[in-house]
């Protein structure tokens, strides 16, 4: 059997100019995780990690705490499938149409209009609400230009196809990714095709959390998910 560690980014900068950066309590997280692996000597044989760089600084301290404590880390293989879904830069491209003819999203804006402090909790609502009509099929004016939701239950797919080739029978293999790639991964082990429940699940992922699964004779199959034993109650983060 083997054990493939499906790793969501630590909290990464929401609301900031550039997201896909860790915070500083990103940061803080990661090194819990790393630590953790290590003193519950985690080796990983093989290491996989998205092209973003959120996902590349998680995968990156963990490796920092494995070297200060002169423990051997492979170098990871970057795997663009590990890429999150296009879900927030859809909405960010169709939020004004979509005002235009929601009056529930007009109304959400209007309302961090009149009052700033709201904008955290009703940029949360709208992505929610957004993502499960996006991801069922109901909003597809942003498809030609960013990746569709069905699309992107593929290229998962294609990852984890990926990753089961190049794993060996009684190999741990850590994948560091994000949220929805998390969501979609464990849709796949648990054969999901409810989509708005595998986007739902996505909002469940905790920053820095782990999922894990088992293989044998190529069965994918889930372990347990959204760990986060290393994480004090103060340290657990959803965005």
């Amino acid at each position: 059997m083997s054990q493939i560690y499906f790793i969501r980014h630590a909290q990464a900068s929401y609301l900031e100019a550039n997201y896909d950066q860790l915070s500083a309590h990103g940061q803080g997280q990661s090194e819990a995780l790393g630590r953790f692996f290590v003193e519950n000597q985690v080796h990983f044989d093989k290491i996989f990690v998205g092209p973003l760089v959120r996902q590349q600084q998680t995968q990156q301290i963990v490796a920092d705490v494995y070297q200060k404590h002169q423990l051997l880390c492979h170098a990871p293989t970057i795997l663009p499938e590990l890429a999150e879904h296009a879900g927030p830069d859809a909405l960010r491209y169709l939020q004004p149409t979509l005002a235009a003819r929601d009056p529930q999203v007009k109304r959400w804006n209007d309302e961090i209009v009149e009052n700033p402090a709201l904008k955290k909790r009703n940029s949360l609502l709208l992505f929610e609400y957004f993502m499960q009509q996006w991801a069922t099929g109901q909003i597809t004016d942003a498809d030609t230009l960013h990746e569709p939701w069905g699309a992107f239950r593929q290229r998962v797919k294609k990852a984890i196809e990926i990753i089961l080739t190049n794993t060996s029978k009684g190999q741990t293999v850590g994948v560091f990714t994000s949220g929805g790639v998390v969501a979609a991964a464990v849709a796949e082990a648990t054969h999901t095709e409810n989509q708005a429940k595998v986007a739902a699940l996505n909002y469940s992922v905790r920053n820095a959390s782990f999922t894990q699964f088992k293989v044998t004779q190529n069965n994918f199959n889930l372990l347990a998910f959204n760990e986060v034993p290393h994480l004090s109650k103060e340290m657990i983060t959803f965005i």
